[in-house]
């Protein structure tokens, strides 16, 4: 379920074509990237190990430019929400192994919600969106690459306690 506030702040901010942000977006990033759309960084906050096997990424999207940017480039239901960490994905780069993004038992992905059914996500000029995911990955891995569709991937990264 959307947070009630924070979706309607991100409507309301990008309905006025104003910049709006939630979650700590000064944090320093680990890693940047220029997003394919152009005029967008993607900023790698977090790759931290919660448990023995669950590790949670954080990233954020910052959009440099006057005007609004369309992200994602479908929308076809219920996952449009999930959109922005849906394809991602860790890899043991050493192994070469794919750690895809997690489900619940309803099948729903680990991750945050970062737009509505049916809707393309849009970021909003001046604006940032914070994205959170969660992976399965096995303890004997302590540095991944991180893959988030759009930019280019994030190799090398260590994975924090």
């Amino acid at each position: 379920m959307l947070h009630p506030i924070r979706s309607a702040g991100f409507i309301l901010c990008a309905a006025l074509a104003l910049p709006c942000s939630f979650g700590q977006s000064g944090e320093p990033a680990i890693a940047s990237a220029e997003h394919q759309v152009g005029g967008v960084t993607v900023d790698l906050l977090q790759v931290k190990r919660e448990t023995p096997t669950v590790v949670t990424v954080r990233w954020r999207y910052t959009n440099t430019t006057d005007q609004p940017k369309q992200l994602t480039k479908q929308r076809t239901g219920s996952i449009d929400a999930y959109r922005l960490a849906l394809n991602s994905y860790l890899l043991d780069e050493t192994k070469r192994i794919k750690y895809p993004l997690s489900r619940d038992t309803d099948n729903e992905p680990v991750a945050s919600r970062n737009g509505e059914t049916n809707k393309y996500i849009f970021i909003g000029p001046k604006a940032t969106i914070n994205v959170w995911a969660k992976y399965i990955v096995p303890d004997t891995t302590s540095r991944v690459g991180v893959v988030i569709e759009g930019v280019s991937p994030f190799s090398g990264i260590e994975i924090t306690h």
